[in-house]
């Protein structure tokens, strides 16, 4: 899947996404504890969606990386040369700044990745793919039983993971469409380690307005 594809399926995603939140929302009954869990876990797949979308290539970490470290490097050296540090201090100076450097970068990258995939997101979301790019004349509300806007929520997430599991096959590639080649992927590749991430954050959600569901019919009987 080429780089502008994918942040433009996954725009899909979290549109279907926000259209099952919304239909949640009509519920009213936002304090349950199982649709509380479901938006609990949506809320935190959109985060994983957009990282997704801002990973940076390989070749461009690595340029970051190198970058980063001989700034670093640099800096720390000549702040331990004014403080008067002897040779010995000047690496250990440096050599504690590095390690400090690395300890933040899984941090700086999530925030990295974030800024740049709000920035791809929004760009392929300017007309969201499963809408029509012709606004719905206005109309009389609708006023519909909390199940019924339950399991429309419920299948809006169902179509969601359609679309996110296929953008994380065509990334993975026909030839890792195996168990250990997916295994493999989502070792290898950080795209597709948090489209994983995504699509067990979906399935959760979906489970939890199933059990919601459920619950009511019991109550029902």
């Amino acid at each position: 899947m080429s780089g502008r594809a994918l942040p433009a399926e996954l725009a899909a995603v979290r549109a279907l996404v926000a259209d099952g939140l919304a239909e949640m929302g009509e519920v009213g009954d936002a304090g349950q504890v199982w649709i509380r869990s479901a938006s609990a876990r949506l809320t935190a797949l959109d985060g994983v969606l957009t990282e997704a979308a801002g990973v940076l290539a390989a070749p461009v970490q690595v340029a970051a990386v190198t970058m980063a470290t001989f700034l670093v490097v640099a800096g720390s050296a000549a702040l331990a040369g004014a403080l008067g540090f002897s040779g010995g201090g000047v690496l250990a100076f440096t050599g504690a700044a590095v390690l400090i450097m690395f300890a933040a970068l899984p941090y700086a990258g999530r925030r990295v990745f974030g800024l740049v995939g709000r920035r791809r997101l929004a760009r392929s979301a300017a007309v969201p793919a499963h809408r029509s790019a012709r606004p719905a004349p206005p109309g009389p509300a609708i006023v519909r039983h909390p199940e019924a806007a339950l399991a429309q929520a419920s299948d809006r997430l169902l179509r969601a993971r359609v679309r996110l599991v296929s953008a994380a096959l065509r990334r993975a590639g026909a030839d890792d469409w195996t168990t250990p080649g997916l295994r493999r992927a989502i070792r290898t590749d950080p795209v597709i380690r948090r489209l994983a991430h995504a699509d067990q954050l979906l399935c959760q959600a979906v489970d939890c307005l199933e059990r919601h569901l459920g619950d009511q019919r019991k109550d029902a009987v």
